[in-house]
């Protein structure tokens, strides 16, 4: 066997092992247990691959999504590429169903966008399914969010997002990509407050399944938390805002004892708008949210999110109700552990507070607060974090039970369908 064959099947045992980390992640019956045999979904083809370079068998992949009027989010660009970071697919896609929120400030898509596109859904899971078989793998960060917006069930999956552990974060943690990419490869590729490039996004999970192969995962990752602006918590994000709702009428909604600032609605040439309700503290927002009436859900990011009913008149003067949805601006994991850090923080500012009268003191106060955290300070913030991330690993182990009394039901759902099916 020559060195290039060799080099090719020490690759392949590398990428099957990655493959299998995937698949033996805890995490993974619950994201990728998909409803395949439900109207719409496709399993990749089971014809082998034709013998070829490495390139031919590793495909990442990107889609972007908008959030539609049934609860849904529809797939409005996909993109792929191969092991050599060539572009396979780079595809806008007009949504099979009526939008509600475009999300231009994530997708960088807004309605103008996709006027003259003629490509359906049925097309960009062609497209896709057209350059899988069954012995590609299939790269992605959080995989299951694309393949389940595109209603493909594939098997050898690499999920970047279960590759590694993080240091002093809870095992429920999972780091975004930007974050992921500055740990692993030394630099991040996006700015938070621009739209993201979804070949990008395609790009970077298989420039970390390459470091990986190359370098191996040396142990836990650390992940700089991101400081969570007080005032980013003191607000709610309203959006599907339809163009027959006024501030006003958002504003009949907050309770009359709750003060509450709305920004003006903006459309952003759609036809919903968004905008945001900020309120005097952190606690009278998480209060309002509660007090409106609608079923709890999250968005994809995992933020709280309900869809509420706006009560307008009509052009006729009639009163009619129309759908608008709230949410919070992070998801109770995030805001959890961010009062875990500030309470750590407020901690150690009441520690080395003294007496500023006292001379003697006054040298040690100029470098107590000039100074950065010791070693035994950051203890300090990872005893308040780990107590914190206790209570959350209890919720998550209860979401599991749940998840897998669900998994049965869906199971025993499959079975009956497939009596029915073969009943004459």
């Amino acid at each position: 066997m020559d060195f290039a064959r060799r080099h090719d099947c020490a690759m392949l045992f590398s990428l099957q092992a990655l493959v299998r980390a995937t698949y033996m992640h805890r995490r993974f019956k619950e994201y990728y247990m998909f409803p395949s045999s439900d109207e719409g979904w496709v399993l990749t083809d089971s014809k082998k691959a034709d013998d070829g370079d490495m390139n031919e068998r590793m495909i990442s992949l990107d889609c972007e999504m908008v959030d539609c009027d049934d609860n849904t989010k529809a797939i409005v660009r996909v993109c792929a590429v191969d092991a050599e970071y060539k572009v396979l697919l780079d595809m806008l896609v007009k949504p099979n169903r009526p939008v509600l929120d475009y999300l231009t400030s994530i997708t960088g898509i807004c309605e103008a966008d996709l006027q003259n596109t003629t490509c359906s859904f049925l097309d960009a899971q062609a497209a896709v399914l057209n350059l899988l078989t069954c012995n590609t793998i299939l790269v992605g960060h959080s995989l299951h969010n694309d393949l389940k917006a595109l209603k493909i069930d594939h098997a050898r999956l690499i999920d970047t997002s279960f590759l590694f552990q993080f240091r002093n974060k809870p095992e429920s943690f999972n780091a975004g990509l930007n974050s992921l990419c500055k740990a692993v490869l030394g630099y991040t590729f996006r700015d938070d407050t621009k739209p993201h490039d979804c070949i990008l996004d395609a790009t970077i999970p298989m420039k970390i399944v390459h470091h990986v192969l190359m370098h191996g995962i040396n142990g836990p990752l650390d992940i700089e938390s991101k400081m969570i602006d007080e005032g980013q918590l003191c607000k709610l994000y309203f959006h599907g805002i339809p163009k027959v709702v006024s501030v006003n009428d958002l504003q009949k909604l907050i309770p009359q004892n709750c003060s509450c600032s709305l920004n003006e609605i903006s459309w952003s040439g759609g036809k919903y708008g968004t905008t945001y309700g900020i309120f005097k503290s952190i606690d009278a927002a998480n209060w309002t949210f509660t007090k409106f009436k609608g079923v709890l859900g999250e968005d994809s990011y995992g933020r709280p999110q309900k869809t509420i009913m706006v009560a307008i008149k009509s052009s006729r003067g009639k009163a009619k109700k129309v759908p608008v949805r709230v949410r919070k601006m992070i998801s109770d994991d995030d805001a959890a552990r961010s009062k875990c850090v500030l309470k750590a923080e407020n901690t150690l500012t009441q520690t080395f507070e003294v007496n500023e009268n006292d001379d003697s003191m006054c040298t040690n106060i100029v470098s107590t607060k000039k100074r950065k955290m010791t070693e035994d300070d950051q203890a300090a913030v990872n005893d308040a974090l780990h107590s914190c991330c206790g209570h959350l690993q209890e919720i998550e182990s209860l979401k599991e039970q749940l998840q897998a009394k669900n998994e049965e039901v869906r199971e025993l759902q499959k079975i009956i369908l497939d009596l029915t099916r073969q009943r004459p």
